[in-house]
């Protein structure tokens, strides 16, 4: 099969487009030929060996999200047949995990002590075909493209786990969302909007800003042009604060963030790109009783009820720019620059 492989940690001169076997699948596993495959900002993280990623076997093929047709299945499979349209679960879990309380037989898979990571722990969806358990396939609608359907794992089943599951945004609240020219944040505006929210949008340019308004965001910040985020949106809720704030920065911005929030407000985090540490003044902190909570990732049933709301036409993911596989040089060197609004997909 084709595959992009990496020999080496590096930056995308590492990506080799390239010839190489295609897994062998078990007797509970399914062979997807992907159609599309998503880009995320952490597969420049696996690709350079940072934030940990630098115990990886050699070669390896990156990617965790993809979209294809069922090629192949296991003798033991009874699920799933040749030619189903799916999606591969990023954090394919075990169904069964070792924790006393399992994760997986709560609807936690995302958090599964005995899962694997496409992309990371295992080979990933930058080929034509990939290997997933058929406890880790996500269904997709049948009106729903390949392309649209890769670009909706990490970006809307995140931004609905962050906003809807663990924010509980309700009607009328108040919502900043940083990063809303990125793939979750972008999908963040759309869900924070069908909940009823007004909705505050930082990014880099008044190109991506524009953007947000176009996706329903009712007031942006560019934070090149402002040094305190969290002065702005006091302007912009006269000196109330938000009662929400989805995070996925880091650093510097997540302390602005949490000073932008109002008496009980929420903070709802999945990011660290511009800093995986950051202090907290915890006088501030509880005085306000704030509420900070994460995720990582979000559940296949997440992904499911977000799928099934884009085949109703009521979220649309947003596509920055498609390549075709062979192209992922050029695809990761867009990442990297973040000059684009929405995802990058790539074609198989």
């Amino acid at each position: 099969m084709k595959a992009v492989v990496i020999h080496q940690h590096g930056g995308p001169e590492e990506l080799v487009y390239e010839d190489i076997e295609a897994p062998k699948i078990g007797p509970n596993d399914v062979l997807i030929n992907l159609k599309a495959v998503g880009l995320n900002h952490f597969d420049l993280d696996v690709c350079g060996g940072i934030s940990g990623y630098l115990s990886l076997d050699m070669p390896h093929i990156l990617g965790c999200e993809g979209a294809g047709e069922i090629a192949e299945v296991g003798s033991a499979v009874e699920a799933f047949r040749v030619g189903d349209r799916v999606m591969p679960f990023l954090t394919t879990s075990s169904g069964q995990c070792r924790q006393r309380i399992c994760n997986c037989a709560l609807g936690m898979d995302n958090i599964c002590l005995d899962f694997d990571k496409l992309g990371v722990t295992r080979w990933g969806t930058y080929a034509e075909y990939v290997k997933v358990s058929q406890h880790n396939v996500i269904r997709m609608p049948d009106e729903l493209p390949f392309v649209d359907a890769a670009a909706t794992q990490v970006a809307f089943a995140t931004a609905w786990e962050l906003v809807i599951n663990k924010a509980h945004v309700r009607q009328g609240e108040d919502v900043l969302i940083n990063a809303a020219g990125s793939g979750v944040g972008s999908a963040a505006i759309q869900v924070a909007r069908l909940a009823g929210a007004r909705i505050i949008a930082t990014a880099g340019s008044d190109e991506k800003l524009e953007r947000a308004r176009e996706m329903g965001a009712d007031e942006v910040i560019n934070y090149n042009k402002t040094n305190d985020i969290a002065q702005a949106v006091m302007g912009m809720t006269d000196g109330r604060g938000v009662d929400v704030c989805i995070e996925m920065v880091g650093g510097k911005v997540l302390q602005q963030s949490l000073a932008a929030l109002c008496l009980n407000g929420r903070l709802s985090t999945c990011g660290a790109h511009a800093g995986e540490k950051v202090e907290l003044d915890m006088i501030e902190f509880f005085r306000k009783q704030i509420t900070m909570t994460s995720c990582h990732f979000a559940p296949k049933s997440t992904n499911t009820a977000v799928l099934s709301l884009i085949g109703q036409g009521k979220l649309k993911p947003v596509i920055a720019k498609k390549y075709h596989l062979s192209e992922m040089r050029a695809a990761h060197d867009l990442l990297a620059s973040r000059n684009f609004y929405g995802k990058v997909v790539l074609e198989v």
